[in-house]
């Protein structure tokens, strides 16, 4: 098994042009992170190759099979936002799995125009032929979502502090 460990004051993958894939899983994981750093401009087209036909994707909202599903979705998504950036924390490689412990950083489009949403989260990947078939995103839907609808964010807020103390 591989691991990877990055400090907090790693700078994220700088959008770059993704190297052909290699015999081994490091190989994919980097090249899967670099795409991921690409993809605020909405360019779907480094991930492709990473993924197989045969994808299914899931994430605490929904679940996505097939390859064009998937980058359709993609390419929906990041269209939203004037920029989305990935701060890759740790890589764990065990030869068929992979797991990716990220957070995300985007600047939204809209009526909070500008603003940044920072979210932890985990990626957990199984590979077939030196191609991505199961991807799992783990994250805080109400951290991502929920707590940045006007209203309902500041009730959550309150919420999570009552709790708190």
């Amino acid at each position: 098994m591989k691991v990877s460990q990055h400090t907090e004051q790693d700078t994220a993958f700088a959008p770059q042009a993704s190297p052909p894939v290699g015999d081994g899983n490091t190989d994919l994981a980097d090249a899967l992170k670099r795409a991921y750093c690409s993809l605020a401009t909405g360019n779907t087209a480094e991930l492709a190759p990473l993924y197989s036909e045969d994808v299914y994707f899931e994430d605490p909202s929904h679940g996505i099979q097939g390859k064009a599903a998937l980058l359709e979705r993609f390419q929906h998504l990041y269209s939203k936002v004037d920029s989305c950036n990935f701060k890759f924390h740790q890589t764990l490689d065990t030869g068929g799995e992979i797991f990716l412990a990220w957070t995300m950083i985007l600047r939204q489009r809209g009526p909070k125009s500008g603003e940044v949403i920072r979210v932890e989260g985990a990626s957990f990947l199984k590979v077939r032929n030196n191609r991505i078939y199961y991807h799992r995103d783990y994250f805080d839907l109400g951290a991502f979502v929920y707590e940045n609808v006007p209203m309902l964010g500041s009730i959550i807020k309150r919420i999570k502090q009552r709790l708190a103390s």
